[in-house]
């Protein structure tokens, strides 16, 4: 198991976030390329310097709202801008983690209802297509490809994920998410043994509330920690300020 932080929104350079991550012994930072320091940082072919200048390996968190089950022409568009950081970070990323993101969504009478739940067949084809795209890239470049479960998980992605399973995808388990989703992926687990390379690791607490520094909140941190050494997993401790890492980093320790 490896411990590490993610690239935080507060630092405005990339060598912070690497300095604090020596500094705290941590093994990795996860990227973000939501953020235009770390876009600009690999377009210049400046983290390699920075990997073996501190020795923190790096992981990258592709962007956010990137759907890899929609319209073919929108997905094309997002798998060109993977090919090319993934290639840009060929020689220092571990692995890339892409959200399963719940897609377009119509509200009648004040209830969501999900159009890739109702055209479930054509989604699902559609996203494994592309996602096995994705994960070709990840395999020319010697990466890893990880899928995470985003907040407030409709009841249909618990298909998907079988789905995805069968056909030999792995994952990025975020409990804070998974909280806030009543513990869909949790459910899951229970029933198909899930390959998780990669863990989230905050607090949340209620149903609106995640990414907390550890022990600020209500989820069984312990349980969490142990899921994560049995998968031998990269764990992210994502919480967002420096502050809240530097305490998080100590609690981990101690769960």
């Amino acid at each position: 198991m490896k411990i590490g932080m993610p690239q935080l929104f507060e630092y405005d350079e990339l060598e912070k976030n690497f300095k604090l991550a020596k500094r705290l012994g941590l093994d990795f930072i996860e990227l973000n390329l939501n953020f235009a320091s770390c876009r600009e940082a690999l377009e210049k072919n400046k983290v390699l310097d920075l990997v073996n200048k501190y020795q923190v390996e790096t992981t990258l968190h592709f962007f956010d709202e990137a759907d890899f089950g929609s319209y073919q022409e929108v997905v094309d568009a997002y798998l060109s801008y993977f090919d090319n950081y993934a290639r840009l970070g060929k020689d220092f990323i571990k692995q890339i983690n892409i959200h399963l993101n719940p897609g377009p969504v119509v509200t009648i009478a004040g209830i969501k209802h999900y159009v890739y739940e109702k055209e479930y067949d054509q989604y699902i084809a559609r996203l494994i297509k592309n996602l096995k795209e994705a994960k070709d890239i990840c395999d020319k470049y010697g990466i890893n490809l990880v899928i995470e479960n985003v907040e407030y998980m409709p009841a249909y992605t618990k298909r998907a994920y079988k789905d995805l399973f069968d056909n030999g995808f792995r994952f990025c388990y975020d409990i804070g998410h998974d909280h806030l989703s009543d513990d869909l992926l949790l459910s899951i687990i229970k029933e198909t043994h899930l390959p998780f390379d990669e863990f989230h690791f905050h607090d949340a607490k209620e149903r609106n509330k995640c990414h907390l520094s550890l022990k600020t909140g209500t989820l069984n941190l312990p349980l969490y920690k142990r899921l994560a050494e049995s998968n031998n997993a990269y764990v992210v401790l994502e919480v967002k300020q420096e502050k809240d890492v530097i305490d998080s980093i100590k609690t981990f320790k101690k769960l």
